[in-house]
């Protein structure tokens, strides 16, 4: 493949994955398209991205949240054209994605940093977006759970293909209550008895979030005299033994380490 071939194929893909998040970084495409995110493959994003804003595809902006304020980029109308064209409509039938741009935010911007990330953790990878599970273009959209005796609802916010079968993926980027905290505990064990879920996956995105993993632990750890069934502390131990797993982002390689908790 010569470098004219290279360069049409490295658009492709950057407006492909434009296309599954609604809008991305320079960083998050570099870590997609070219599977890392250090100097070179930001320097290749970049003229990739100024190319397809030079021929109308995407528009950009700069990120008010961040503190870089890193730019962000997503398709035009011609972009969104060109997509629906080769197979890969934006999600909702969009015929732009200007309005994600616009109401860009900060968990939907670190969903898709945890989306890029994934790149380097699976060999071949297969993940959905927090857009596309909106959009209901992932396997299951919602899970169904009980707490504090009513029914609830809640949504991943990446969905991963493992060999063993789907990682529920909760991206956290700020710290949770305690109320909250409950839910999520509740939450991940109706996931353990889902034949769906494998693992349930928690990434954090920023300092605040950071004790997420020892915090669960204490959730879900019961002492010999507590009151809970024998039955139902077996299942805690299961979740906290195998069924979660807590990842650190690195924000500046888009990297994800595993964290003892």
């Amino acid at each position: 493949m010569n470098k004219r071939e290279q360069g049409a194929l490295y658009r492709v893909l950057t407006l492909r994955a434009l296309a599954y998040l609604g809008y991305a970084t320079t960083r998050q495409i570099a870590k997609i398209v070219w599977r890392q995110c250090d100097g070179s493959s930001r320097k290749m994003a970049g003229r990739t991205l100024r190319w397809l804003h030079e021929h109308g595809y995407i528009v950009t902006k700069r990120d008010g949240d961040s503190v870089n304020g890193e730019q962000l980029a997503a398709v035009t109308a011609a972009g969104a054209k060109w997509l629906a064209k080769n197979g890969d409509p934006l999600p909702f039938g969009k015929a732009n994605a200007r309005d994600w741009l616009r109401h860009a935010h900060s968990h939907r911007t670190a969903c898709n940093s945890v989306y890029a990330a994934t790149a380097g953790l699976l060999a071949d990878r297969c993940a959905w977006s927090e857009l596309q599970i909106q959009a209901d273009m992932a396997p299951f959209k919602q899970l169904a759970y009980s707490h504090e005796g009513v029914v609830q609802g809640k949504v991943p916010d990446v969905l991963l293909q493992l060999t063993i079968g789907l990682a529920w993926v909760e991206v956290e980027n700020s710290w949770r209550s305690d109320k909250d905290l409950a839910k999520v505990v509740a939450s991940m064990r109706t996931m353990f008895v889902d034949p769906r879920i494998a693992q349930v996956h928690f990434v954090i995105t920023a300092p605040g979030a950071k004790t997420i993993g020892a915090r669960l632990r204490k959730a879900l750890t019961h002492d010999a005299q507590s009151g809970w069934p024998r039955q139902a502390k077996e299942l805690d131990s299961k979740i906290l033994n195998g069924f979660m797993k807590v990842f650190m982002l690195n924000s500046e390689t888009l990297e994800l380490s595993a964290v003892a908790f």
